[in-house]
C-alpha cells in the first residue's frame, strides 16, 4: 500500500497530513515534538485581509484550519467589512492552548494517520534522486514512504538571536534541524536565509487596561468554516495601545543592541511585518505606532503584544514595554526574539508544489520563502492533494489565479520566487472582484468533488446552499416590479419611481436599494425563507447585491484577462531547450531558464517577459510541437 511521510506538526504540516489522510490514503505525521502540534509560535491569531480569504478556501476544500478556529476562537472580527464583499475578510484570536489540543485531538482521530515522534535526519532514494524509499530519522530507524512533503517551518538551521546572543533553536525551547537541512543544500537546491520576529508576552495582571483602548469582536461572532454552527468558547476583547516618545527614544538608543542592527541577522525580515526598530528607522515621520494588545488563552494570564516585534536584549525590551500608557508595572514572562532559519528558492518548484529533481517530494509553508500561519496551510493542503494524486497517476490539483487565493499564492512562487517572506494580500490578487472569501465554498465546489475529502452531508450542504443562490437569483431575474406590485411601495419608500417596470434584479442593482429594502423584496420571494443548512439570510442578502452590482466590473475583468487565460493553458514542453531558442533576448532567456515557467501564462507574469517575447515563445513551442 502507499503511503505519505509528512514532516513537520506546524500548520502546513496538519493540512497536509489531515487532507491526505481525509482522501484514504495512508499518512504518518512526523515531527519533533507531539506535544507541539498546532503551535502558534507568533501571534496566536488567524486570519485577516487575504489571509482569512485562504483558510475559507482550504476550508471548502475539506482542510481543517477553520473548524480548529471556531472551536477555539475567543475573539471574532470581520475586518475591512465597510469595504465590501470582495475584500472584506474574518480574523480571529484564538486561545492556543485550546488550539494546539484540538489539532493534535483532531489528527489523531482522523482515519488513515498515524502520529510519530522523531527528527528527520535525511531522505532516501533507490538511485540518485528516483525511486524515494523513505525518510531516515536522527535514532537511525527508517520510516517508509512512497511520497513526503516537508513542512519544517522555521527548523531548518534555525538559529534565535536576543541582542547578541545566539541559540540554535527551531523556535524557543526546542533544537533546530540541521541534518535535514544540510542534505538538501547538499542535493543542489538553491537556498536563503530568511527572518521573522516575535514579541514579548507579558503578565496580565501587570498591565492597567483602564488605560487602554477597548476593542470589541462582533456580537455575534461569524465562524471561519462553511461547517460551523456555533462559536463555543467565551469571547473575551482585545485592547490598543500606541508607542510613545519615550518609546522611540529607547528604541533608537539601543540600537547597536538590536540583532537586526548590531549586524547579527543575515536573513530577510517580512516587509509587511516589520520589527519595532525598523518601524521607528524606516518611519521616522509617524509619530507612533499601533500595538494590538491580545489574550493568549483562556487558560493562561499571557498577553501577547502584536505589532511589537523586536530582538532588543531583555532589559531593552522591559524598557520599551515600560513606556507604553498602562504599562508603568508590566512585567515580561517571555521576551521576544528574532529567528533566522533555511529557506528554498520556490522556483525550484512546479505548479503542485512538487520540487525539481528530487522525484516524491514536496515543499509546503516557510520552507518555500513565506510567512504566516495561513500562507503555510494553504501550501500544506495543496501538497498533500498533490502528493496523493501524483501516488495514484492522477493530474494535480493547480488552482488558477481566477479560482482562488491559494492559487495566486503558489503561482507568486513558483512563477516569480520571492526574496523576502511572502506574504499574501488582496493586492496580489487581480481577479480579487470574483474572489469573496464567503463564495468561497461555491467557486471551489467542482474542486472539491474532485478532491473528494469532503463528508458526504458536508458535499450536500453546500451543494443546496449553491442550488438555492441560483433559484433565488433567478427569481429575481423574473419578478416584475411595478407602482402597483407587492415590491411597488418598497421602490417608492427607497425613493424610486417606477415610471416603467423593472425586474428585481434591475431594482437590486440600484444604489438607493439598502440592506434593509432589499431583505423586505427578499421576504417576498417564494423559498427565500426556507433555509438550508448553512444559509445566513442577511449574509446570503449581501452576497446577491454584490453578485448584481459588480457582474459589469467582473465581466470588464474577465475581457482584459481572457488572453492571459488561454496562455495558462499552453504548455511549454519540458523537452524544449529555452537557452537555445533563437530570436529571443539574451535577457528573457536567462528569466525563463532561472524561473522554468510550465506555462505560458507563468512566463508572461515574470517580471521583465514582455508581451512580444511571450508571442515568440508561443510560435517556437508550435513550431518545435510540429517538428
Amino acid at each position: 500500500m502507499k503511503h505519505v511521510v509528512v514532516i513537520g506538526g506546524g500548520h502546513a504540516g496538519i493540512e497536509a497530513a489531515h487532507i491526505a489522510a481525509r482522501m484514504g490514503m495512508a499518512t504518518t505525521l512526523l515531527t519533533m515534538n507531539l506535544d507541539q502540534i498546532g503551535q502558534m509560535s507568533c501571534n496566536p491569531s488567524i486570519g485577516g485581509v487575504g489571509k482569512g480569504h485562504m483558510v475559507r478556501e482550504l476550508d471548502a476544500l475539506g482542510g481543517a484550519m477553520g473548524r480548529l478556529i471556531d472551536a477555539t476562537g475567543i475573539h471574532f472580527r470581520i475586518l475591512n467589512e465597510s469595504r465590501g464583499v470582495a475584500v472584506r475578510g474574518p480574523r480571529a484570536q484564538a486561545d492556543k492552548v485550546k488550539y494546539r489540543s484540538a489539532a493534535r485531538r483532531l489528527l489523531e482521530h482522523t482515519e488513515h494517520l498515524k502520529l510519530r515522534q522523531g527528527t528527520a535526519a535525511g531522505l532516501l532514494w533507490q538511485a540518485g534522486t528516483r525511486g524515494l524509499r523513505g525518510v531516515e530519522l536522527l535514532d537511525g530507524s527508517m520510516l517508509p514512504c512512497d511520497a513526503v512533503v516537508v513542512t519544517s517551518g522555521t527548523f531548518l538551521n534555525g538559529r534565535i538571536l536576543i541582542g547578541d546572543r545566539r541559540l540554535e533553536a527551531g523556535r524557543a525551547g526546542e533544537p533546530a534541524s540541521t541534518h535535514l537541512a544540510e542534505q538538501l543544500r547538499a542535493l543542489g537546491l538553491r537556498h536563503r536565509r530568511l527572518k521573522t520576529g516575535t514579541s514579548p508576552r507579558l503578565a496580565k495582571a501587570t498591565i492597567d487596561f483602564s488605560q487602554l483602548q477597548v476593542q470589541l469582536g462582533d456580537d455575534p461572532p461569524r465562524p471561519f468554516s462553511f461547517f460551523s454552527t456555533r462559536i463555543p468558547q467565551p469571547q473575551v476583547p482585545c485592547h490598543i495601545v500606541h508607542t510613545t516618545a519615550e518609546t522611540e527614544a529607547i528604541v533608537l538608543a539601543n540600537l547597536p543592541k538590536s540583532s537586526l542592527y548590531g549586524g547579527h541577522i543575515e536573513g530577510v525580515g517580512p516587509r509587511y511585518c516589520p520589527s519595532i526598530e525598523d518601524k521607528f528607522v524606516k518611519f521616522p515621520d509617524k509619530g507612533r505606532h499601533q500595538i494590538f494588545v491580545e489574550p493568549e488563552s483562556l487558560e493562561t494570564e499571557e498577553i501577547y503584544l502584536a505589532g511589537l516585534s523586536t530582538s532588543m536584549p531583555p532589559d531593552v525590551q522591559l524598557g520599551m514595554v515600560r513606556s507604553l500608557p498602562g504599562f508603568a508595572a508590566a512585567e515580561i514572562l517571555r521576551p521576544g526574539y528574532a529567528i533566522e532559519y533555511d529557506s528554498f528558492d520556490p522556483l525550484q518548484l512546479r505548479q503542485d508544489l512538487s520540487v525539481e529533481g528530487l522525484e516524491g517530494v514536496w515543499f509546503a509553508g516557510q520552507i518555500n520563502g513565506t510567512t504566516g500561519y495561513e500562507e503555510a496551510a494553504g501550501q500544506g493542503l495543496l501538497a498533500g492533494i498533490n502528493a496523493v494524486r501524483w501516488l495514484r497517476e492522477q493530474e494535480p490539483v493547480v488552482l488558477g489565479r481566477d479560482q482562488a487565493y491559494l492559487g495566486v499564492m503558489v503561482d507568486d512562487l513558483v512563477t516569480k520566487g520571492t526574496d523576502e517572506p511572502y506574504r499574501m494580500l488582496t493586492a496580489r490578487a487581480e481577479h480579487r472582484l470574483g474572489l469573496a472569501c464567503d463564495l468561497a465554498d461555491g467557486r471551489l465546489l467542482g474542486v472539491a468533488r474532485e478532491v473528494g475529502a469532503l463528508r458526504p452531508e458536508d458535499l450536500a450542504q453546500v451543494e443546496a446552499r449553491v442550488a438555492k443562490r441560483e433559484r433565488i437569483k433567478a427569481r429575481c431575474d423574473e419578478a416584475w416590479v411595478t407602482q402597483t406590485s407587492p415590491f411597488g411601495p418598497i421602490a417608492a419608500r427607497a425613493g424610486l419611481r417606477l415610471d416603467a417596470g423593472m425586474s428585481l434584479s434591475d431594482l437590486f442593482r440600484r444604489q438607493h436599494i439598502g440592506p434593509a429594502d432589499a431583505d423586505d423584496c427578499l421576504a417576498l420571494l417564494e423559498g427565500w425563507n426556507h433555509d438550508p443548512s448553512g444559509w445566513v439570510p442577511s449574509l446570503e442578502r449581501d452576497l446577491l447585491l454584490f453578485d448584481l452590482r459588480y457582474a459589469p466590473y467582473r465581466e470588464r475583468e474577465a475581457k482584459l484577462l481572457e488572453g492571459q487565460r488561454g496562455w495558462d493553458h499552453v504548455r511549454i514542453p519540458s523537452d524544449l531547450r529555452v537557452e537555445h531558442l533563437h530570436g529571443i533576448s539574451k535577457e528573457v532567456l536567462e528569466k525563463l531558464v532561472l524561473h522554468r515557467p510550465e506555462t505560458l501564462g507563468q512566463a508572461s507574469r515574470i517580471p521583465g517577459i514582455t508581451p512580444a517575447a511571450v508571442t515568440l515563445l508561443h510560435l517556437l513551442i508550435h513550431r518545435h510541437r510540429n517538428i
